[in-house]
């Protein structure tokens, strides 16, 4: 690689990110497999760090002779991240299924009629609280990512999620 073929050179960023991805891509999908034991997962975690890469210049301060640890570690933090994730997730499931209400499903006619006042009771949730809650626990977003999306500061999203799941359990406490 040319020394003078940096981020800082807009005509020349391009192709080194490209030499970049292709030359190591391989080497750091088999090192984010190795946090993650997943390939696809692995995959997607190598795709979105070159990415964000990309996308906010991070190459811009690294010295062309540390890119490729730069490039390992930030993969390596993201594989973390991503694990943190599934287990905060893993962990919100297990919550909701411990403080859910228990009834016997033995009868698929009661069973659907509690989905429905499930459902109803999310819906009965004012706007910004049921999205809040829907995207945090059904769709199993971060609440960095929910802020984003809805342009609420991240507290906000908690203080939404921690109310729903509160006025659910208050809706459906007559259900166990």
């Amino acid at each position: 690689m040319r020394e003078e073929c940096t981020p800082n050179n807009p005509s020349h960023s391009p192709e080194v990110f490209k030499h970049l991805f292709f030359k190591y891509r391989e080497a750091l999908v088999l090192e984010a497999h190795s946090v993650l034991h997943d390939i696809s997962e692995a995959e997607d975690v190598v795709q979105e760090t070159f990415i964000v890469i990309w996308q906010k210049n991070h190459l811009a301060n690294v010295p062309p002779a540390n890119y490729r640890s730069y490039l390992f570690s930030a993969v390596r933090n993201n594989c973390l991240s991503q694990q943190r994730k599934l287990q905060t997730a893993e962990k919100k499931k297990a919550h909701f299924l411990e403080s859910a209400p228990m009834y016997d499903t033995s009868n698929q006619g009661d069973a659907w009629e509690v989905r429905l006042r499930i459902n109803q009771a999310v819906q009965d949730l004012p706007e910004q609280r049921r999205w809040a809650f829907i995207k945090a626990h059904l769709d199993r977003k971060s609440y960095r990512e929910v802020s984003q999306e809805m342009g609420l500061k991240m507290e906000t999203v908690r203080s939404h999620v921690k109310i729903a799941l509160r006025n659910l359990r208050m809706m459906l406490a007559n259900l166990k």
